[in-house]
């Protein structure tokens, strides 16, 4: 009987994703604001950019042609590898969100608590079938343990932040999300960009490509009500401007569709050629 050569594997994965974050002055720089009751979302995507590209290198470190059966990555280990570190990742990732979220909501006298999304296991499941499709090379199947890795993660916190601003439009928070383009971002990604009155967000805004490194946020507040009339307070000149201002963003929506579908065909049309 060959060899079981996967707990290995994981131990080594586990000591060097251990070395790497140890070693990553960025994600201290996050955590030092998480314990501070400082950190921000945008910290809480960059903490899942680092875990990330941490646990990718370390899966690189280790799972190479000298340490694995025939050089091959087998579907068997890259599930028992990959998966759990991909796990781990989304356990790090939703602990340190919710963290900032409580710090965040302490603040704006907030009592809400947070919700942790479920495992994605069919995305995951994806990843792992493109990775060891049969006759993939080592090095062609390495190449997604890379940026696939990293994508996943910022994708974990992305959820997060989906399922949050979910909960709490439905608690009866007025909330936004905001889609932050990250500096020389495709024109795609700049179509996306902006601030979202919840429900009214474009459908791709949680969505992102290889080596994406836009930002998705979320803010939410108390709507103020009378408790007699059960009606909201007299609005402020600020929030009547607002609302004046509401075709004009709609319209601004309708065409950041339009553009993102143009881009979408498009992007189909090279795919096939």
């Amino acid at each position: 009987m060959a060899k079981d050569v996967v707990p290995e594997l994981m131990k080594s994965i586990e000591k060097a994703f251990e070395i790497h974050t140890a070693n990553d002055k960025r994600l201290a720089r996050v955590l030092t604001r998480v314990r501070d009751g400082t950190a921000t979302q945008m910290d809480g995507h960059t903490y899942a950019l680092c875990i990330g590209r941490d646990s990718s290198q370390a899966l690189q470190d280790v799972l190479t042609e000298r340490n694995l059966p025939d050089g091959q990555l087998y579907y068997n280990i890259a599930t028992r590898t990959v998966v759990p570190t991909l796990e781990n990742n989304q356990m790090l990732i939703n602990d340190v969100a919710a963290e900032i979220q409580a710090a965040l909501d302490a603040q704006a006298d907030i009592g809400l608590k947070t919700v942790k999304p479920e495992f994605p296991v069919r995305r995951v499941s994806d990843l792992i079938d493109k990775m060891t499709v049969d006759g993939i090379s080592l090095a062609d199947a390495l190449i997604w343990i890379r940026e696939p890795i990293v994508n996943n993660s910022e994708a974990f916190y992305d959820d997060f932040i989906k399922e949050n601003a979910k909960f709490r439009s439905k608690a009866g928070m007025k909330t936004t999300l905001t889609r932050i383009a990250e500096a020389k971002c495709c024109e795609w990604c700049a179509a996306l960009a902006g601030t979202y009155e919840y429900g009214n967000a474009p459908d791709d805004i949680y969505r992102r490509h290889e080596f994406c490194r836009c930002t998705v946020t979320y803010q939410s507040k108390k709507i103020s009500r009378n408790v007699w009339s059960k009606k909201q307070w007299q609005s402020t000149p600020e929030e009547l401007e607002r609302r004046q201002d509401t075709k004009p963003i709609q319209k601004s929506i309708a065409e950041r569709q339009q553009i993102l579908e143009r881009l979408t065909i498009d992007r189909e049309k090279a795919r096939r050629r």
